[in-house]
């Protein structure tokens, strides 16, 4: 065992076969045990050989963008103005103004 240490011979031949045979049994019934058992997760999967073909929805696109984006922002625009009982922004805007530096506290 002196000699297994010399640089000029390379890696030692003095390894234990049983470490190495116990590791890779072991490997070998964990990787069984673990088929096993996705067979009995997955039981109903076993001997399936097509799956349901599920139709996927039509795309979401618009006949006419440009006209549903024109009124989209028609109905901003109105609500900005007021539209429905709403204050205008204009008007708002300056009652921040008028509420000068306090402007952001709580209201009260």
């Amino acid at each position: 065992m002196t000699n297994d240490h010399k640089l000029d011979k390379g890696e030692s031949l003095a390894v234990r076969a049983r470490p190495v045979v116990l590791i890779a049994g072991s490997l070998l019934v964990l990787l069984t045990i673990l088929a096993f058992g996705f067979m009995v997760l997955f039981s109903n999967r076993i001997g399936v050989r097509y799956a349901v073909e599920h139709k996927f929805p039509g795309p979401g696109v618009v006949p006419d963008e440009k006209a549903e984006r024109l009124a989209l922002e028609a109905r901003q625009r109105k609500a900005l103005q007021g539209a429905g009982g709403r204050m205008p922004i204009e008007q708002a805007m300056q009652a921040i103004v008028t509420r000068g530096p306090h402007a952001f506290d709580p209201v009260q």
